[in-house]
This record gives structure tokens, sequence and C-alpha cells, in this order.
């Protein structure tokens, strides 16, 4: 079981990774002073698509100091995105080794296991963004999102972590769950994952 498990955890990672490294990309250049400049990667769109300028201008507010506090606040928002999708998809790459589906009539109860895992991430996934972004008062930059925009952010950062933990669970899971249940036995290279 173990070195099924230790088979499985490359792809795991190289699953989680292909969205990973661009968020902690993304990350690292939004705890960046605004005034440095990026030869990589530059944040100045992710305030003028999410911040409402207009509004800060109209409460007084220094739009280079809340541009700053809102890229901490996105950089956090997706630093806890990023640790639950991990989590969670770890889990679930871990865990799929220990369902049992070799007997027939159990693969649906597998399918369902990780229908209800998904479910949960994205739940969670969704309460981290409204925790940060709606209820919370942590980050004074919250109050300059407009709803419209907060809804995108949330169905955005939803959507990409939802891929990122889909694309870790086909590559992360169990060989012969992921043949069997994920995919109906259509995975071409089953044989030699």
């Amino acid at each position: 079981m173990i070195l099924n498990i230790l088979k499985t955890l490359p792809w795991f990672i190289l699953g989680s990774a292909i969205f990973a490294v661009p968020s902690i990309l993304l990350i690292g250049a939004l705890f960046a002073p605004v005034d440095v400049e990026s030869s990589f990667l530059g944040t100045e769109w992710v305030a003028e698509r999410f911040m409402n300028l207009d509004g800060i201008l109209e409460d007084g507010q220094d739009p280079a100091s809340a541009t700053a506090d809102f890229n901490y606040m996105f950089a956090w928002l997706n630093v806890n995105l990023l640790i639950s999708t991990i989590v969670i998809s770890l889990g679930w790459a871990i865990g799929s080794h220990f369902l049992n589906i070799d007997e027939p009539g159990k693969a649906k109860f597998f399918a369902i296991t990780w229908i209800i895992v998904s479910g949960l991430l994205v739940g969670i996934l969704l309460l981290v963004n409204y925790a940060i972004l709606l209820w919370g008062d942590t980050f004074y930059a919250a109050q300059d999102i407009t709803t419209a925009s907060m809804n995108t952010m949330v169905l955005l950062t939803t959507i990409y972590y939802g891929l990122m933990h889909w694309l870790s669970c086909v590559l992360g899971t169990a060989r012969q769950a992921r043949s069997a249940v994920l995919f109906a036995n259509q995975l071409p290279a089953r044989n030699y994952l």
C-alpha cells in the first residue's frame, strides 16, 4: 500500500505544480511593494480589474496605498486558497489508495466519495473567499471591491483552484481507481501510471 502511495505522489505533485507554480509566483509578486518593477510578473492588473478606484478617490484615500493594501489582501487570499486545495487534494490522493473498489458495484462508492470530497473543497474555497472578502474585517482593502468584482474574484479563484484539485486528483489517485472510475477505463496511459 505504501509503495503504491509513493508511486502516485510524484504524479500528484506534477498535477498540483501546473497550477501551484503560477499561483506562488503571483503571490510573491503581490507581496512585493507596489513601486518595485517586476520583469516577470506585473500585478497592477489585479488592482485595476477588481478595485473600485472611483470609490477610493471619493473616500480621499491614496490610490497607491489602497493598491498596496489590496495586493496584500489578494496575496493572503491566494495563500489560503492554495493551502486548502493542496491539503484536500493530497488527502484524496493518499486516501484513494485505501478505498476498496475491486469488487463489482463498489466503483460507484468510489465515485460518490470523490464527488463529496470535491464538493467539500469547493465549499471550503467559497468559505475562504467570503471570509476574507465579505465577512471578515482583517483586511481594510476588502471595502474597496464592488460586489460584482467580488463575485467575479470568487468565481475565478474557485474555478482556478478547483481545476488544480481536479488535475492533481486525476494524476494522483490510485492508478486502478483512476482508470476504472474517473475515466471509465478510458485513460490511455493507465497501465504506465
